[in-house]
């Protein structure tokens, strides 16, 4: 791709690319870190499966139902990243520097009380939910051994979340790619020692991920301080209690529908642990999920995911810059890139499912089921690459409502009738709730062309 950037358009500073010259250029500008950032948290991700796989199927299940957990706790500052993005990235675009400077001072505000808040409500609701998710008293104790100690990482990975969105929103995804790599390094290296080694078991996990977050943490406040958006870190320059309310609605007012759609997911998660335990082998089945999962985002969803972060601020920054058609074209540019990605990857998928999932199970029937996820929601990765990037686009865009009512509609209406009567009325087990889950995404994928093709998305005011 990056043949396509001619020598003028190599000489552009990272603020012009993004807003002039070749939208290819754009593209590649914020996307090749974000891609390298991604398959360091594919390998970070790995070495928790790897590790959990050593420590048996249990151990695996848990892992798959506490990520979900985590991941709740975690979802007002997924809004808060996305609302401080797409308004800075506005802003940046429109060249209101002092604007985008509150607009950051803001979020880390924010995201300091909701790290604290997250982590707190985290360990109170840990075990209620793990009694709720309907899996075994044993995945349970663990899942708690886990979630007791990784949910510390909680205000800490709020802060690499705010702080990474701010750099991305200036046109700046370097700084997040090393910033990962350091935490990686950290967690890959505490994976490998703490569980086994020092026989800390799922806790050990847990330590890992909390080292990597403090890491995180002390070099993203360093660089921010080096920035250009380091006035941010001013926290409570020029403070009054009213326009910071509106500051905290504003970008609520974006980011929540973004945790709400997030929220529709991981709550339909929670219910499919509810359809696994009517299939013969509950737990051989969630543990495949974990895999699966797992897999998909290393090979899949990760990638999609850098470019449709690295799309938000392109598009963000164009419409800040009066030039909503070259946003647009930067659109489809980058959801045919995604294409180029996924077909290739999931053929290899389908291809060599078998083999892959032998790697992450000594258990034959978690081999067997994670081989028929891969086969089947493999399939569907196309339409998800069209989702993931697309919807990127609109949250750049500050377009987050239209998303969020087809995330709940099809994660939740569509995806857990259609799981639950196709295990339990076709007897299909746990090939059924595969089925449901690429029918469920390839629906989203179609309803995201067609919505992004209607323009829409580039009338939202932040």
């Amino acid at each position: 791709m990056s043949s396509l950037i001619d020598e003028k358009e190599r000489k552009l500073s990272a603020d012009e690319i993004i807003v002039a010259g070749s939208t290819w250029a754009a593209i590649w500008h914020m996307s090749w870190p974000m891609l390298v950032q991604m398959l360091i948290v594919s390998a970070a991700s790995f070495a928790d499966v790897w590790v959990a796989g050593k420590l048996g199927s249990d151990t695996q299940a848990a892992i798959g139902i506490c990520n979900q957990i985590w991941f709740m706790m975690l979802l007002m500052t997924v809004a808060l990243s996305s609302g401080a993005m797409a308004l800075i990235s506005r802003f940046w675009g429109a060249r209101d520097y002092k604007q985008a400077e509150v607009a950051g001072r803001q979020s880390l505000l924010f995201g300091i009380i909701f790290g604290v808040l997250s982590t707190i409500a985290g360990l109170l609701a840990t075990k209620p939910l793990l009694a709720m998710s309907g899996v075994t008293p044993a995945v349970q104790e663990l899942g708690w051994k886990f979630l007791s100690v990784d949910l510390l990482s909680q205000l800490p990975f709020t802060i690499v979340w705010t702080a990474h969105s701010m750099f991305r929103a200036i046109g700046n995804s370097r700084v997040p790619m090393l910033n990962w790599l350091a935490m990686a390094v950290v967690i890959i290296t505490l994976d490998l020692v703490l569980p086994l080694k020092c026989q800390l078991g799922i806790a050990g996990i847990g330590w890992a991920w909390l080292g990597g977050g403090l890491v995180g943490t002390a070099l993203n406040l360093y660089l921010l301080s080096k920035s250009d958006l380091k006035e941010s870190l001013n926290l409570f320059k020029d403070f009054q209690l009213a326009p910071t309310i509106d500051w905290m609605k504003r970008i609520l007012n974006i980011g929540i529908p973004t945790c709400v759609q997030d929220l529709a997911w991981v709550l339909g998660n929670f219910a499919l642990y509810g359809i696994f335990s009517l299939t013969s082998n509950p737990t051989s089945s969630e543990a495949a999920w974990t895999i699966g999962f797992r897999l998909e985002e290393m090979l899949c969803t990760l990638p999609l995911h850098a470019i449709g972060c690295s799309l938000g601020t392109v598009v963000g920054q164009n419409l800040g810059a009066g030039r909503p058609d070259r946003a647009e074209k930067a659109g489809w540019q980058a959801n045919t890139a995604s294409l180029l990605i996924e077909i290739p990857t999931c053929i290899l998928m389908f291809v060599f499912a078998e083999a892959i999932a032998g790697k992450m199970s000594n258990d034959a029937e978690v081999v067997k089921l994670t081989a028929d996820y891969l086969r089947i929601v493999g399939l569907c990765q196309p339409l998800v690459a069209s989702w993931i990037v697309l919807f990127g686009a609109m949250t750049g865009a500050g377009y987050t409502k239209w998303p969020m009512w087809v995330g709940i509609f099809c994660l939740t209406v569509v995806r857990l009738p259609l799981a639950y009567i196709l295990v339990s009325h076709y007897k299909m087990g746990a090939q059924g709730i595969w089925v449901a889950l690429a029918a469920s995404a390839s629906l989203v994928g179609i309803m995201a062309i067609l919505r992004f093709r209607s323009g829409a998305w580039k009338n939202q005011e932040v």
